[in-house]
């Protein structure tokens, strides 16, 4: 199968949506955080109701948390990105990775039409596809750059 044609024909919902975890809108970024870790995922899908509120990620963690360790008791809300980019449930691999591209993004919350998530399409989904649908494709021979590193220890 060709790369491209397979990327425009799969359905995103087919593909690994699982790089998240849900988080409430009034929840402390200290709890979020908690289960960001827990779970190991890079990021939040806050929800107001059942419904996709904003995206809290490690970025935000850096950008806007690290300086003010009094944060961690404030909710989410608060430093969450309010304007999601999301794409629909209907809309193809390719369709996401153009919009991830054009948009400078990482994630892409995956929706119903009413608001709903059903999942997150990242560079992880991208991978996991490929090793899928390219299983004969061999990692197990990798380049020797013995030539680029010092042998011998520099420094401290």
């Amino acid at each position: 199968m060709d790369l491209l044609a397979g990327l425009k024909q799969e359905s995103v919902v087919k593909m690994h949506l699982s790089d998240y975890c849900t988080a409430e809108a009034d929840a402390s970024v200290k709890d979020v955080l908690a289960d960001m870790n827990a779970q190991h995922c890079h990021n939040a899908l806050i929800l107001r109701g059942g419904k996709l509120a904003g995206i809290f990620t490690d970025r935000d963690v850096l950008m806007k948390i690290a300086d003010d360790p009094e944060t961690m008791e404030q909710p989410v809300s608060n430093f969450m990105t309010s304007e999601v980019v999301t794409i629909s449930k209907a809309a193809t691999a390719a369709d996401a990775l153009a919009l991830m591209s054009i948009k400078h993004i990482r994630n892409v919350p995956v929706v119903e039409d009413d608001g709903s998530v059903v999942g997150n399409f990242t560079h992880f989904s991208v991978l996991d596809f490929l090793a899928e649908k390219f299983p004969d494709v061999s990692l197990t021979h990798f380049p020797n750059y013995s030539r680029r590193f010092s042998r011998r220890r520099h420094g401290g």
